[in-house]
């Protein structure tokens, strides 16, 4: 009985890198979600697309797209043959329950900051984790999040090489910093709702649940272009803080979703 589970974990383990659809996986006590597109580049050539969810939120229900639908890339991946990677970060309230997640991006959010959770060696770990299954080249792993995941992606760019180019919705950057020597020569983009009333564009409190003092748009694009970052903003009209909202508005402006204004700027549309 025994040998016959550790056959059964033996072919789960050789079959990962090929499984095609979504997968649920352990990692560091935590679920993530992969998507891996019928039509891959060969290994070793693959590219990963990191998706990071806001504040309360879960990986979960991005992968279900149960909410903040249009964060999930997975029609974006299919169409373009990228792999996508939906990561939760931990419980960041004690009374909203342990679904209700979120990361330690510096100075937000909740309990995630509040006990100095280390998301910058969890979230590195898991990307080396899953190049090693799939087959991902690791100079093409990107960064998408929106809210308090915006501010991890950043801090992602700031702080390690882990990400090529990073898409932050609704953030901004969440440490001190007078530089980010990893992100010279790295591409941001920043989208922002026009109406965002909970992270606003020029920093202070927002009406939200965090009850932090944000930093603004200025002092984080300052910090990335001191770097020699490519960092530009685009501030969609009529957006608010929600995805959905930034999602339409998107749609709007240029005609495509979120995700695919992603992709193309990370440079995965062919």
């Amino acid at each position: 009985m025994r040998l016959t589970g550790w056959l059964l974990l033996a072919v789960a383990l050789l079959g990962a890198g090929s499984a095609q659809g979504q997968t649920t996986l352990a990692y560091g006590g935590r679920t993530l979600y992969v998507h891996v597109p019928a039509r891959l580049p060969p290994e070793g050539s693959r590219a990963l697309v990191v998706v990071l969810h806001g504040g309360l939120g879960n990986a979960e229900r991005i992968a279900s797209q149960r909410s903040e639908a249009g964060m999930n890339m997975d029609a974006t991946a299919d169409k373009y043959g990228f792999i996508v990677a939906y990561l939760n970060g931990t419980p960041v309230a004690r009374m909203l329950g342990d679904d209700k997640k979120g990361w330690n991006a510096g100075e937000c959010c909740g309990m995630s900051a509040a006990n100095n959770i280390d998301d910058v060696g969890y979230i590195s770990g898991a990307v080396r984790h899953l190049a090693g299954s799939y087959g991902i080249d690791l100079r093409r792993v990107y960064g998408i999040g929106h809210s308090n995941g915006a501010m991890m992606a950043l801090r992602l760019m700031c702080e390690t090489d882990l990400f090529a180019a990073a898409v932050p919705v609704s953030g901004a950057l969440e440490i001190e910093a007078a530089s980010c020597p990893p992100a010279r020569g790295k591409g941001i983009l920043a989208i922002r709702g026009a109406e965002d009333e909970n992270v606003p564009m020029a920093g202070g409190k927002g009406k939200g649940l965090a009850g932090t003092s944000f930093r603004s748009q200025e002092y984080t694009k300052q910090v990335f272009a001191a770097s020699g970052a490519r960092y530009s903003l685009q501030v969609l009209p009529g957006a608010a803080h929600r995805f959905d909202t930034i999602d339409a508005a998107m749609e709007k402006a240029e005609g495509v979703s979120l995700a695919e204004r992603a992709a193309k700027f990370f440079g995965l549309v062919r």
